[in-house]
Protein backbone atom coordinates (compact mmCIF):
# COMPACT_ATOMS: atom_id res chain seq x y z
CA UNK A 1 0.00 0.00 0.00
CA UNK A 2 2.57 2.31 0.93
CA UNK A 3 4.57 1.54 -2.62
CA UNK A 4 1.76 2.13 -4.40
CA UNK A 5 0.67 5.98 -2.16
CA UNK A 6 4.35 6.52 -3.40
CA UNK A 7 3.79 5.52 -6.69
CA UNK A 8 0.75 7.80 -7.50
CA UNK A 9 2.33 10.39 -5.25
CA UNK A 10 5.31 10.75 -7.81
CA UNK A 11 2.85 10.74 -10.51
CA UNK A 12 0.99 13.48 -9.74
CA UNK A 13 4.43 15.74 -9.27
CA UNK A 14 5.46 14.64 -12.16
CA UNK A 15 2.70 15.61 -14.31
CA UNK A 16 2.40 18.91 -12.09
CA UNK A 17 5.86 19.71 -13.16
CA UNK A 18 5.23 18.77 -16.85
CA UNK A 19 2.32 21.16 -16.93
CA UNK A 20 4.52 24.21 -16.05
CA UNK A 21 4.62 26.41 -18.78
CA UNK A 22 8.09 27.76 -19.55
CA UNK A 23 9.09 31.03 -21.78
CA UNK A 24 11.89 32.62 -22.15
CA UNK A 25 13.57 36.65 -22.83
CA UNK A 26 16.88 37.95 -23.75
CA UNK A 27 16.69 40.12 -20.94
CA UNK A 28 19.82 42.07 -22.01
CA UNK A 29 18.43 43.16 -25.14
CA UNK A 30 15.50 44.30 -23.42
CA UNK A 31 17.44 46.17 -21.04
CA UNK A 32 19.68 47.80 -24.11
CA UNK A 33 16.15 48.56 -25.86
CA UNK A 34 15.18 50.67 -23.11
CA UNK A 35 15.41 54.62 -23.27
CA UNK A 36 16.34 54.88 -20.24
CA UNK A 37 19.56 52.92 -20.65
CA UNK A 38 20.63 55.13 -22.95
CA UNK A 39 19.98 58.08 -20.56
CA UNK A 40 21.95 56.13 -17.90
CA UNK A 41 24.66 55.17 -20.37
CA UNK A 42 25.00 59.39 -21.09
CA UNK A 43 25.14 60.10 -17.55
CA UNK A 44 27.94 57.38 -16.84
CA UNK A 45 30.35 58.65 -19.15
CA UNK A 46 30.00 62.51 -18.43
CA UNK A 47 30.70 60.87 -14.24
CA UNK A 48 33.28 59.19 -16.37
CA UNK A 49 35.01 62.54 -17.40
CA UNK A 50 34.27 64.08 -14.35
CA UNK A 51 36.43 61.94 -12.55
CA UNK A 52 38.80 61.90 -15.26
CA UNK A 53 39.63 65.47 -14.87
CA UNK A 54 40.55 64.86 -11.04
CA UNK A 55 42.47 62.45 -12.33
CA UNK A 56 44.23 64.15 -14.63
CA UNK A 57 45.61 66.79 -12.08
CA UNK A 58 47.04 63.76 -10.47
CA UNK A 59 49.18 62.59 -13.57
CA UNK A 60 49.83 66.60 -14.58
CA UNK A 61 51.56 66.62 -11.07
CA UNK A 62 53.29 63.55 -11.46
CA UNK A 63 55.02 64.66 -15.02
CA UNK A 64 56.03 67.83 -13.72
CA UNK A 65 58.21 66.37 -10.79
CA UNK A 66 58.98 63.51 -13.18
CA UNK A 67 60.58 65.79 -15.58
CA UNK A 68 62.40 68.01 -12.92
CA UNK A 69 63.55 64.83 -12.01
CA UNK A 70 65.64 64.00 -15.23
CA UNK A 71 66.30 67.14 -15.62
CA UNK A 72 68.19 67.75 -12.21
CA UNK A 73 69.14 64.59 -11.20
CA UNK A 74 72.70 64.52 -12.15
CA UNK A 75 73.13 68.30 -10.09
CA UNK A 76 71.13 66.71 -7.09
CA UNK A 77 73.02 64.50 -3.54
CA UNK A 78 72.16 61.24 -3.26
CA UNK A 79 70.10 62.22 -0.30
CA UNK A 80 67.98 64.97 -2.63
CA UNK A 81 67.54 62.62 -5.58
CA UNK A 82 66.37 59.74 -2.88
CA UNK A 83 63.97 62.20 -1.91
CA UNK A 84 62.69 62.90 -5.41
CA UNK A 85 62.43 59.40 -6.09
CA UNK A 86 60.07 58.58 -3.07
CA UNK A 87 58.25 61.72 -4.24
CA UNK A 88 57.58 59.73 -7.56
CA UNK A 89 56.88 56.58 -6.14
CA UNK A 90 54.70 58.53 -3.99
CA UNK A 91 52.84 60.18 -6.89
CA UNK A 92 52.78 57.08 -8.87
CA UNK A 93 50.94 55.33 -5.88
CA UNK A 94 48.58 57.85 -5.47
CA UNK A 95 47.50 57.89 -9.39
CA UNK A 96 46.66 54.28 -8.83
CA UNK A 97 44.64 54.58 -6.04
CA UNK A 98 42.79 56.86 -7.49
CA UNK A 99 42.19 54.83 -10.49
CA UNK A 100 41.11 52.37 -8.21
CA UNK A 101 38.32 54.26 -6.39
CA UNK A 102 37.63 56.27 -9.67
CA UNK A 103 36.46 52.42 -11.08
CA UNK A 104 34.71 51.55 -7.51
CA UNK A 105 32.68 54.60 -8.24
CA UNK A 106 31.80 54.17 -11.28
CA UNK A 107 31.00 50.53 -10.90
CA UNK A 108 28.59 52.07 -7.96
CA UNK A 109 27.12 54.49 -10.14
CA UNK A 110 26.34 52.21 -12.75
CA UNK A 111 24.74 49.92 -9.99
CA UNK A 112 22.45 53.05 -9.09
CA UNK A 113 21.55 53.88 -12.60
CA UNK A 114 20.74 49.91 -13.68
CA UNK A 115 19.04 49.21 -10.63
CA UNK A 116 15.90 51.17 -11.18
CA UNK A 117 15.67 50.30 -14.90
CA UNK A 118 16.02 46.41 -14.58
CA UNK A 119 13.32 46.40 -11.29
CA UNK A 120 10.65 48.07 -14.39
CA UNK A 121 11.99 45.92 -16.55
CA UNK A 122 11.48 43.04 -14.48
CA UNK A 123 7.74 44.14 -13.63
CA UNK A 124 6.65 44.21 -16.76
CA UNK A 125 8.26 40.88 -17.67
CA UNK A 126 6.47 39.25 -14.66
CA UNK A 127 3.63 41.07 -15.61
CA UNK A 128 3.10 39.64 -19.10
CA UNK A 129 4.51 35.65 -17.65
CA UNK A 130 1.45 36.05 -15.61
CA UNK A 131 -0.95 37.42 -18.34
CA UNK A 132 0.12 34.57 -20.40
CA UNK A 133 0.51 31.78 -17.98
CA UNK A 134 4.18 31.42 -17.75
CA UNK A 135 5.64 30.13 -14.47
CA UNK A 136 8.83 30.04 -15.60
CA UNK A 137 10.39 32.42 -17.67
CA UNK A 138 14.57 31.47 -19.09
CA UNK A 139 16.60 34.31 -19.44
CA UNK A 140 18.41 33.46 -22.99
CA UNK A 141 21.04 37.09 -23.35
CA UNK A 142 23.90 34.19 -22.88
CA UNK A 143 22.46 31.46 -25.38
CA UNK A 144 21.31 28.66 -22.48
CA UNK A 145 18.19 28.40 -23.97
CA UNK A 146 18.98 25.39 -26.65
CA UNK A 147 15.50 24.86 -27.65
CA UNK A 148 12.28 26.86 -28.01
CA UNK A 149 9.46 28.01 -29.85
CA UNK A 150 9.00 31.55 -31.09
CA UNK A 151 5.44 31.79 -29.49
CA UNK A 152 7.78 31.33 -25.91
CA UNK A 153 9.92 34.35 -26.90
CA UNK A 154 8.36 36.81 -24.60
CA UNK A 155 10.39 39.71 -25.73
CA UNK A 156 7.61 41.06 -28.23
CA UNK A 157 4.96 40.74 -25.68
CA UNK A 158 7.33 42.87 -22.79
CA UNK A 159 8.40 45.96 -25.45
CA UNK A 160 5.00 46.61 -25.86
CA UNK A 161 4.43 46.33 -22.18
CA UNK A 162 7.14 49.14 -21.55
CA UNK A 163 6.05 50.99 -24.52
CA UNK A 164 8.78 50.33 -26.99
CA UNK A 165 9.00 49.16 -30.37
Amino acid sequence: MKYFCAVALMLLMSTAAFSQKTAYINFQQLIAAMPETKQATDTLQKYQQELAKDGQYLVAEYTKKLQEYDSLATKWTQQIKEIKEKELQDAQASIQDYRQRMEEKLQLKDQQLLVPIMDKAKKALKAVATEKGYTMVIDNSKDEVLIGSETDDLMTSVKAKLGLK
